[in-house]
């Protein structure tokens, strides 16, 4: 059970009408082909009209060096006794299935996503990034730039809840463009019902 009251262990049926939910993961490397693995993940979840509705997140145990910690500030210290990726799965895709999933330079988190079990809950898809040209134009596309653009606050860039917290007001800042994506909500509301991984779970540690 989750400090939200969301239990992974129970089949529920997530309706991608019910809004969005931005991820942001930090890494030990580029390329999981590679060994590189997930450090840090936060999912904040958006109802369809943009409002945070609920965020979670956790360290992870790549079990391995934690990489640029000069980038993430992730520590070996930090992720000794966290849970590994595959015990935190179930709360991962629950929260993911049925929504559109939205992130800043999405290809990068799909690159790590796309290779975990259960990744077929990865359905429609929005880059903050891909769409800035559009809406904040005129500038460099990386998450602060555009976040500076549309006077959005940002701090604490390359830690994982800060990361996923500012592109869902990125996020919120383009909705509140006139923008709709009907479409996509429409399309991941097609998702089959969740059903757990039956992956090992552990209580994962905050930060």
């Amino acid at each position: 059970m989750t400090s939200s009251g969301l239990d992974p262990a129970r089949s529920v049926r997530l309706s991608a009408r019910q809004g969005y939910v931005v991820v942001d993961v930090e890494t030990t490397g580029f390329s999981p082909a590679k060994g590189d693995r997930i450090c840090e993940i936060a999912l904040v979840s958006l109802d369809t009209d943009g409002t945070t509705v609920d965020e979670w997140h956790s360290l992870v145990d790549p079990r391995r060096g934690t990489g640029a910690v000069h980038v993430h500030g992730i520590t070996g210290a930090m992720v000794e006794g966290a849970p590994v990726i595959e015990e935190v799965l179930d709360e991962v895709w629950q929260r993911i299935a049925g929504r559109v999933l939205v992130a800043h330079n999405i290809s990068f988190d799909l690159r790590f996503l796309s290779v975990l079990p259960g990744s077929h809950w990865l359905t429609e898809t929005l880059c903050t990034q891909r769409l800035a040209p559009g809406l904040v134009p005129d500038g460099k596309w990386a998450l602060g730039a555009c976040c500076e653009r549309a006077g959005i606050p940002f701090s604490n860039a390359h830690a994982a809840l800060a990361d996923a917290r500012a592109t869902a007001e990125l996020f919120r800042f383009y909705l509140s463009r006139g923008l709709s994506w009907q479409d996509e909500l429409d399309r991941a509301a097609q998702a089959p019902d969740w059903r757990p991984c039956g992956l090992p779970q552990r209580q994962p540690r905050r930060r």
